[in-house]
């Protein structure tokens, strides 16, 4: 009876559960959507149930239904169309709960967590210091924004000669009540000089707004004098937001949410879209504009520049990157607080008064860089106050860290890996540009460090979070990364120094990756054009390498 309750060995409870965490229902469904999440399980769970009513009654949670309500929601599950091969979602479910069958312990995966700190710049020290050590890699790369924000004027050739700005989207998460709230104070002092100019601005607005209302029938209207206060949360309309980044004049503007459930209900309102497009143009300046007939509205076509930080729980952020064709998720830097089930409280101790004064101070000095009355001769500064700035030894330090990755994606075989490097690569690249600003600019052993540091963290956590479903959806097939969910280790090196081709299908198929004859086939001619293999007299292979 207990096998009928499995699915090739994995209990259908299993596959339920990583199936509720797929369709953003990990918590359960609550009165008003039980009903529609019930269906949807069962919509999915037909296919591995030979389409039999009773079996999904039995392995489906009730949620609080009535039989007759569970009934007849399966029923109409069951007499829809059928796909001819099983729903990618559920394959993708199910691939997970048999590798975590193979190896349960996660304390072997490479995790962004596990990743130790760099040597950091005096900044950075100052602002972690006070913190638990548990939480300053994400105090770390939820600085990133702000700080890019502040030294918005700089510019940079990334290895591909391309212009390039100090643009980040950094993503916090955690369970509910865990703490994320700790990165506020340390941020309001970094965002200082942000919010005063912010207080000029919007007096700037207000008297504005009252002089139109003023003179709402005269001939003589007021001249706008297009304040832009540049901190302005994330609840925004897209024409005020359209309007801002016109008149930021090639400033960055910074949207700081607390909540990511607020982003995920303006979705709802159809609104999301546009955002969306604007905040993937933003990750690389790219323009974006709109034009309508109505006056009501705002017309433009400018270049984005706009930061991004998020907070919220995993599964608040599973609902608001659920999409992972658009390219938002491999655009942001991801951290993930530890889980604070059953501990003590964590401290978190205040700055003292030299500690708060001496990171604003920074703040103030990143602010500064490329307004009139503090361009530096040693700077390379144009009319429009735009500071360019190079390190050639950044430029190996990335280029380095990216082809090791490349090879790491060629062993493994992993497209996922492949493309979230290029992406990692390029956040490395700009935290490591930061980091010389914050050492005078010069290329210090801090520099390096930082820079791969910050491309290794944000390229394990998005494997970690994504790499599975976005193997998926590359390869179109189960075609997914190692068991390890991490920087995935060498397959080469896991073989032993002749093997067969027998050898590798077996190692795949116990790592969960795909033993078809294309697959293995691609893989042996990779290594063998990377002179890392070669063909032995017996038609075996050797590792070279």
């Amino acid at each position: 009876m207990e096998n009928l309750l499995q699915y090739r060995g994995i209990p259908y409870s299993a596959i339920v559960q990583q199936l509720m965490l797929s369709i953003g229902a990990a918590e359960g469904a609550v009165q008003g959507e039980r009903n529609t999440v019930y269906f949807s399980l069962a919509n999915y769970m037909r296919y591995i149930c030979d389409f039999n009513a009773d079996l999904l009654l039995r392995i489906l949670p009730d949620f609080g239904l009535s039989e007759g309500e569970r009934r007849q929601a399966i029923s109409s599950a069951i007499g829809r169309p059928r796909k001819s091969q099983i729903p990618v979602v559920l394959q993708s479910s199910i691939a997970i709960c048999e590798r975590e069958q193979l190896s349960p312990s996660r304390g072997e995966m490479e995790r962004g967590c596990d990743l130790p700190l760099p040597e950091l710049p005096r900044l950075l020290k100052l602002v972690c210091r006070r913190l638990p050590e548990d939480y300053r890699a994400a105090m770390i790369i939820a600085s990133l924004p702000i700080l890019g924000t502040l030294a918005t004027r700089i510019r940079f050739e990334y290895l591909d000669r391309q212009e390039q700005s100090l643009s980040f989207f950094s993503c916090i998460t955690a369970p509910a009540a865990s703490g994320k709230s700790f990165i506020r104070k340390p941020l309001d002092l970094l965002l200082t000089p942000i919010n005063e100019q912010d207080a000029i601005e919007r007096e700037k607005e207000q008297a504005y707004k009252e002089k139109l209302r003023a003179s709402k029938n005269s001939k003589n209207q007021p001249e706008d004098p297009h304040a832009c206060p540049r901190n302005n949360g994330v609840a925004i309309s897209i024409a005020k937001l359209l309007q801002l980044l016109t008149y930021a004049e090639g400033k960055h503007l910074i949207g700081i949410g607390e909540e990511m459930d607020t982003l995920v209900k303006s979705e709802r309102a159809g609104v999301w879209s546009q955002k969306s497009d604007i905040y993937r143009l933003a990750f690389d300046n790219a323009e974006y504009g709109q034009a309508y007939m109505s006056d009501a509205s705002f017309n433009a076509h400018i270049k984005v520049y706009y930061n991004l930080l998020l907070t919220g729980t995993p599964n608040s952020m599973k609902r608001f990157f659920k999409d992972l064709e658009n390219g938002l998720a491999t655009r942001v830097c991801f951290a993930q607080l530890p889980d604070t089930s059953f501990t003590e409280i964590p401290v978190f101790a205040p700055y003292t008064e030299s500690e708060r004064a001496e990171i604003i101070r920074w703040a103030r000095e990143l602010d500064a860089i490329g307004k009139s009355s503090s361009i530096s001769s040693e700077l390379n500064s144009d009319t429009k106050g735009l500071v360019y700035i190079s390190c050639p030894q950044l430029n190996t330090v990335i280029s380095d860290w990216l082809e090791a990755k490349r090879q790491q994606a060629i062993d493994a075989d992993s497209h996922s890996m492949d493309t979230l490097r290029r992406r990692a690569g390029v956040i490395g690249f700009r935290a490591g540009m930061l980091c010389y600003l914050l050492e005078n600019r010069k290329f210090t052993k801090t520099v390096g460090q930082f820079a791969e540091w910050v491309a290794e963290y944000v390229f394990r956590n998005q494997m970690e979070l994504w790499g599975e479903q976005m193997e998926q959806e590359l390869t179109g097939a189960l075609d997914i990364i190692s068991g390890e969910r991490g920087a995935a280790s060498s397959l080469l090196a896991l073989l032993p120094q002749e093997f067969a081709t027998a050898d590798l299908i077996k190692l795949r198929a116990r790592k969960g990756q795909s033993v078809t004859p294309t697959s293995i086939n691609s893989l042996l001619c990779r290594w063998r054009k990377l002179n890392r293999i070669d063909k032995t007299a017996d038609g075996k292979w050797k590792r070279l390498k």
